[in-house]
């Protein structure tokens, strides 16, 4: 949310915050809760999630550290979010005390307001994402997303506090599918693990190219293009 100081907004809402730590699994909000408040990642990392009547879960959203959630003007949750780092720490702000800290300064509102139209703005990535048609094209969205939500540095690692299961879950494929492409994009040097839950991004043109396919109808990446070899190196993941 470049343009708005954050220092001020969130004194002003940490004076309202209950924090508060979970584990891997811990539920934060359950479906059906009702929306009495809002959220803040400050450490780790959560999923949000919904469930359909046949028992398949369905990741809407990954949270990050920094992100405000839980949104919502009343009645009941539609989705639930748990914990997926150890130690993970949430701020629970009471939401009408909220809205009243962002009624009497439109500093605050903006930073709340921004937040939300964030929020948004990754269920409409998701969405375009989704409608990707090869697992190459879905798994290199979702890393570039994860790169550029986290602020790494290009020489850094990206560390991802999801298991490969929540990444199949969120990009609607099976998991095997998920391992299946992050093998290849290693094998072509696109991407390179420095452990299971690190993966630094050698080579992001590539990913872009193969990202961005659906939205450049007339661009077609040949089967076997030579993406760049980058001095990163492949370690297992």
């Amino acid at each position: 949310m470049e343009g708005v100081p954050r220092d001020r907004p969130l004194a002003a809402l940490e004076r309202l915050a209950i924090p508060a730590r979970y584990e891997i699994g811990e539920s934060i909000y359950r479906c059906n809760d009702s929306i009495e408040h809002w959220y803040r990642v400050i450490e780790g990392a959560a999923r949000e999630s919904a469930l359909t009547v046949d028992g398949r879960r369905h990741i809407v959203d990954f949270i990050l550290a920094g992100d405000l959630f839980g949104f919502g003007a009343s009645g009941a949750r539609h989705c639930c979010v748990e914990a997926i780092v150890p130690g993970t720490v949430i701020a629970r702000y009471p939401r009408r005390s909220a809205e009243r800290l962002a009624d009497s300064d439109p500093q605050i509102a903006r930073y709340i307001r921004e937040a939300a139209f964030e929020s948004i703005a990754r269920l409409q990535r998701r969405i375009v994402t989704l409608a990707q048609t090869s697992a190459l094209e879905r798994v290199s969205a979702f890393l570039l997303e994860i790169a550029d939500r986290s602020h790494t540095a290009p020489t850094h690692a990206v560390f991802l506090p999801m298991s490969r299961y929540d990444i199949a879950d969120y990009l609607a494929m099976a998991v095997e599918t998920v391992s299946r492409a992050l093998t290849e994009l290693r094998g072509r040097h696109a991407i390179a693990f420095r452990s299971v839950r690190q993966v630094r991004i050698c080579d992001r043109g590539a990913l872009e190219e193969v990202a961005d396919r659906l939205t450049k109808p007339g661009v077609h990446l040949p089967r076997d293009r030579r993406w760049i070899r980058s001095p990163c190196g492949a370690a297992s993941a």
